[in-house]
């Protein structure tokens, strides 16, 4: 197992007895194990390339003898309770099978949820990384029945949705599918890595702020482009620390940006009406603690209120998310300390019928 891992956090001392929950994070680059605690504290954590793993099911072995050594070095008769998968894509959570997924060849339509509890024999859950994430910043800020909506962006936008207190993929897997609502229409509306035109992540993901600078300095020949921006990997941190030095184009490209992110939360919030919409991923300009990404955030909001109703942007709170690349793991390990409650149930229940 060790081979495989690239880093890795020392746990902190437990109680004798305590359980704990193992929370596995698969993406196309990395697969990210956790094992976390009752009351939701990351313990231990490794990384390992996905690509070395390859298959559910050397994803699923590679994750238990992780587990295995993790549980041994933190004693105390810790016992494993659960665990939870969380993956990118179109989830079909009937049969627990992904139907889309990228970058993770091997993946489609395996059966996964029995694949990871014949590996794990202990109760184990299937999530989109997505409702995960939005899950573990739920939790994390003890919203309980309350609805909330985490929108990441970055290459593309993706959001995680909990209503109610719990993760909602909708009836084909694809609710929260932010990225791929229309904010343009007609034939010169930009096009869309899915084959449509206009939606909000050829607008507002990376390719598409991109796209915008650049046809911003073409409209305006007379002014030279800065090198940084003249790369073919320019990233949006440059484009923020431009803005941040006073670059008139690159603050309005992230004006706009604002625009499209909050009519999209907009949309999002008056359908759903939650309490909560959150922002992570990449392509934060800066996010919290910063003067454009604090701008960023005020413009977002001034849009939801500008294209709501009162009811919906007076009250919901639109803030940055806080947990970063530990939100898949924390919201793995929570679905799996769900599935451990209702096994429990289900026996109790049993038990009863005797």
């Amino acid at each position: 197992m060790s081979q495989h891992t690239v880093s890795i956090t020392r746990p902190k001392t437990l109680q004798a007895g305590q359980p704990v929950y193992l929370g596995i994070d698969v993406g196309g680059t990395n697969v990210k194990l956790g094992l976390v605690s009752d009351d939701g504290q990351l313990l231990t954590q490794s990384t390992a390339p996905t690509p070395a793993l390859g298959t559910p099911e050397r994803v699923f072995e590679h994750a238990m003898e992780f587990a295995a050594e993790q549980l041994n070095l933190l004693g105390c008769g810790v016992t494993l309770n659960g665990v939870g998968l969380a993956v990118p894509g179109v989830l079909d959570t009937s049969a627990m099978a992904l139907r889309e997924v990228v970058n993770l060849p091997g993946w489609l339509d395996q059966p996964l949820l029995r694949l990871l509890a014949d590996a794990a024999h202990v109760p184990a859950m299937v999530v989109n990384d997505a409702n995960a994430a939005a899950l573990a910043e739920h939790s994390r800020r003890g919203l309980g029945n309350h609805s909330l909506a985490l929108m990441t962006l970055g290459t593309g936008i993706g959001c995680g949705v909990v209503v109610g207190g719990h993760p909602h993929s909708g009836d084909h897997g694809c609710a929260g599918e932010l990225g791929h609502i229309a904010v343009r229409f007609g034939e010169d509306a930009l096009p869309c890595t899915c084959g449509s035109r206009g939606h909000l992540e050829s607008y507002a993901g990376s390719g598409g702020v991109i796209a915008r600078l650049r046809a911003a300095y073409a409209s305006q020949p007379q002014l030279a482009v800065p090198e940084c921006l003249s790369s073919q990997n320019v990233t949006p941190r440059e484009i923020a620390e431009q803005a941040a030095a006073g670059n008139a184009i690159c603050q309005a490209v992230i004006d706009e940006t604002a625009s499209y992110v909050g009519a999209g939360i907009g949309m999002l919030a008056q359908v759903v009406d939650p309490a909560v919409v959150l922002l992570g991923g990449a392509m934060t300009f800066g996010g919290p603690g910063t003067p454009t990404g604090t701008r960023f955030m005020k413009l977002i909001r001034q849009t939801v209120r500008d294209t709501t109703l009162a009811q919906v942007g007076k009250h919901l709170i639109v803030d940055f998310a806080s947990l970063g690349n530990d939100a898949g793991i924390l919201g793995a390990a929570l679905v799996a300390k769900q599935a451990a409650a209702d096994a429990s149930i289900q026996i109790a229940n049993h038990s009863d019928r005797l």
